[in-house]
């Protein structure tokens, strides 16, 4: 099995490629191989025939961890793997058939024969190179490409909550400014009724532009409506994007400040009405910005929320509390009225955070139901965190939210983006598919 891992941190990224092979074996230690290098297959034993394969009560799958620490393997390879020349683009391994008289090795996958690369004209049976030898299962290499700019964290704060709970969230939001690299970019979007992209580069006074929370926001109305770029014409000005994406150690006193002076919603609420929320309006408005000014570079979008979407795109329930919220069971038989169409905006947006390598959060704290089961695909393809609780001065949500900016023992960020897994099978095999927090590249 062959992947590649790229691993942005703050101050900069490590592109690395990771190699697994597995051979059973009756005498393998499974849990020690799993601990090793974060594999383990379904099945000891791979079928010999299709009729076997028919017999076997559970699929035959694999677990994988792609960012497992690898704890006795060697230090990351400082040059470019070798690979196949065939059409299977397997990578050099243990498992290879190797002539060192010819300087030659025969693909396990397709059976072609490669030569070696002249720097390889010294191997031997005693002399063998670290991705040839059988107990490193797991190879890193350290690829020689440019290193990525430091992510970008937009925060989405919903501002509709009580003001208890927004003062907890204040709070909060604060102490995590302190985990934030000071060479790390940041963003602010707060939203209620309306949707405010917050201009941090204005220090002496603060200015935001509002967007109507009822209608759908394309990225090209982003890029017009802040002034990023010449109107109808794709890509942002760099010259403007930092009036709302500025390093932290720039923006640390203006966001600070903005953060502090935060309100409650004034947006006025009717007698039995739900509060006018337009959740999915913001989070368009948050993936439109990191498209236009962060495309394909690391990003990660943070939403805080306090219930669930009643305005605009994206809504969940609607705004009289004469409807109630829907269940499990609505869905099931299909009587959610919001259900699809919310699940189907979602999606959406989802799919062009994974095309442009950006992560959604999710942290949901009300006693309500928030409709994150309509939100989920934001977090699953793009392989964000949700967390629920009922208040955000909850121990959970705290505890939580600092370990998102935890750190590694180089003192980078423990994050990873725009990694891409491909599965090499010999040809008696077929790949069905992927479960987890992934999305198909194509």
């Amino acid at each position: 099995v062959h992947s590649e891992r790229v691993d942005c941190t703050a101050g900069r990224a490590l592109p690395s490629r990771r190699l697994r092979l597995f051979q059973p074996s009756f005498t393998m230690d499974f849990g020690a191989m799993e601990e090793q290098d974060g594999v383990r297959f379904s099945f000891s034993i791979w079928p010999t025939s299709r009729l076997e394969a028919t017999r076997c009560v559970v699929p035959l799958a694999c677990n994988y961890t792609p960012l497992k620490k690898i704890v006795d393997g060697p230090p990351p390879l400082p040059y470019e793997p070798i690979f196949c020349r065939g059409p299977c683009r397997a990578v050099l391994n243990p498992a290879c058939q190797i002539d060192y008289r010819s300087r030659m090795w025969v693909c396990p996958f397709c059976a072609t024969r490669n030569n070696f690369p002249h720097h390889y004209a010294d191997i031997n049976e005693t002399n063998l190179p670290a991705e040839l030898i059988p107990q490193f299962t797991t190879i890193e290499y350290q690829l020689q490409r440019p290193y990525a700019p430091p992510p970008v964290f937009v925060l989405v704060v919903d501002t509709s909550v009580k003001e208890k709970e927004l003062q907890a969230l204040k709070d909060s939001l604060l102490m995590a400014l302190n985990l934030i690299p000071e060479n790390a970019r940041v963003a602010l979007i707060t939203f209620g009724a309306t949707v405010q992209v917050h201009e941090i580069a204005s220090q002496e006074m603060p200015k935001c532009y509002v967007f109507r929370g009822s209608k759908e926001v394309t990225t090209q109305v982003v890029q017009d409506f802040l002034g990023l770029g010449p109107r109808g014409m794709k890509g942002a000005n760099p010259d403007q994007i930092g009036r709302f994406v500025q390093s932290y150690s720039e923006c640390e006193f203006s966001l600070t400040s903005i953060l502090e002076g935060l309100e409650h919603d004034p947006w006025p609420v009717k007698i039995e009405h739900r509060v006018l929320r337009c959740s999915g309006a913001a989070l368009a408005v948050a993936v439109g910005l990191l498209e236009c000014t962060n495309a394909n570079n690391p990003g990660r979008i943070l939403l805080f929320l306090g219930g669930p979407c009643t305005e605009g795109p994206g809504a969940v329930v609607a705004v009289d509390k004469e409807e109630p919220m829907r269940g499990h069971s609505d869905i099931d038989q299909d009587n959610a009225k919001w259900y699809k169409k919310a699940t189907q905006y979602y999606n959406g947006l989802a799919q062009r955070c994974v095309t442009n390598g950006h992560i959604v959060d999710i942290f949901a704290c009300a006693l309500d139901q928030c409709g994150v089961a309509e939100m989920k695909a934001c977090v699953e393809k793009t392989g964000g965190t949700i967390v629920q609780t009922d208040t955000f001065s909850n121990i959970v949500f705290k505890e939580s939210f600092k370990r998102i900016f935890m750190r590694d023992d180089e003192n980078n960020l423990r994050m990873a983006f725009m990694g891409e897994l491909e599965v090499i099978t010999s040809r008696e095999f077929k790949v069905a598919g992927a479960i987890g927090c992934c999305a198909r590249l194509n």
